[in-house]
């Protein structure tokens, strides 16, 4: 049976993609808004606040002017991705994993559907695989307040959202965790309170916690003490799950004061190398709050059939004839930009 060798246009390979159900991204939830820029950079500003007050005068006084606004603007020309994967012949005819085709039993797949089947996994692979990048992206953006862009092909850029020093912080000796005398809950007010009154920061109401911390933190004599009386007087604010967890790459254990959440956070990646690598230190927790109002950009697609346009994923097929096979090349340029960058806080703290 011959196989017809579709080239599915740009169109039809989106569809199959929106079709598939995206990967859970922890950080990517940050950043709720998208801009697309027409061309290779991307520009980000910020306006700075301030706290002034109005000036005290006598009514027949003439008014005291007060307004101000600076506009800070960054221009930053993002990393590209574009894996690219091709479907060859021996792909078509060899039975596969995967498709079920290996289970006892199975009737095997025609090598029409199996070629669409392919298809149709290469394109989920990459969407994961870039999906998984952004979250890369707002990990770094987040928990460090700057990105380090670099590889063998891309030359080492520093993306710094320039969040105030204060605001990343490890602690040593007998300050940390779990030493004598340190108060986890005085430490995690103390950073609420950094947050609070930082330029760009505000209230916060969720510290992420690292596996390592977290494991300190179910053991700190004063929050059990406090979980106790909190049992029986229900005055405290605080609720959180010290016992045996799930086992989630991201789970949700308790609250501070009802309104500071507390996430355990475990999840991780791949790199290049085949090494795997957390998103975030066990060692760390990070705090954040409502105003980080992250900012997922894109921009232009340096391919002729895209039309040099701002899409998040631009996906493509064509043919080679020497070796034949068809290729599946997907490629986006992305940024993910914290615009209140102070209402973040990373502190290595076990």
């Amino acid at each position: 049976m011959s196989i017809q060798n579709t080239l599915h246009d740009t169109a039809t390979l989106g569809a199959v993609m929106r079709e598939m159900e995206s990967p859970s991204n922890y950080w990517l939830g940050f950043y709720g808004s998208e801009i697309q820029f027409d061309d290779e950079y991307i520009d980000f500003s910020r306006i700075t606040e301030n706290r002034k007050i109005a000036p005290l005068v006598v009514p027949t006084t003439q008014g005291k002017p007060i307004y101000s606004a600076a506009e800070q603007v960054q221009r930053v020309k993002p990393a590209y991705v574009k894996p690219k994967d091709a479907v060859s012949a021996t792909h078509v005819i060899k039975r596969v994993a995967g498709f079920g085709e290996l289970t006892p039993g199975a009737a095997p797949m025609s090598p029409q559907s199996r070629y669409n089947a392919i298809i149709g996994d290469i394109l989920r692979q990459h969407r994961e695989a870039i999906e998984r990048r952004w979250e890369w992206l707002a990990a770094q953006a987040t928990i460090y307040g700057k990105v380090t862009l670099e590889s063998d092909d891309y030359p080492r850029t520093v993306v710094d959202f320039e969040r105030a020093a204060g605001h990343d912080v490890t602690l040593t000796g007998s300050n940390r965790w779990g030493q004598a005398g340190v108060s986890i809950l005085s430490d995690i007010e103390g950073m609420k309170k950094t947050v609070r009154d930082a330029k760009f920061g505000g209230a916060t109401n969720r510290l992420t916690v690292g596996t390592d911390a977290w494991e300190v933190m179910r053991q700190d004599d004063e929050l059990r003490e406090l979980l106790k009386l909190d049992f029986r007087n229900s005055n405290n604010g605080l609720e959180m799950n010290l016992g045996v967890m799930e086992g989630l790459e991201v789970e949700r254990v308790g609250k501070i004061n009802g309104t500071t959440e507390i996430v355990v956070y475990s999840d991780y990646y791949q790199d290049p190398a085949g090494s795997v690598v957390p998103f975030m230190s066990p060692k760390d927790v990070v705090l954040t709050g409502p105003s980080v109002n992250g900012v997922r950009c894109f921009g232009s697609v340096q391919d002729k059939k895209a039309g040099w346009q701002p899409y998040p994923m631009f996906s493509k097929m064509w043919d080679e004839e020497d070796p034949s096979a068809t290729f599946v090349m997907t490629q986006s340029a992305p940024l993910m930009v914290p615009v209140g960058t102070n209402n973040t806080f990373r502190k290595t703290v076990v």
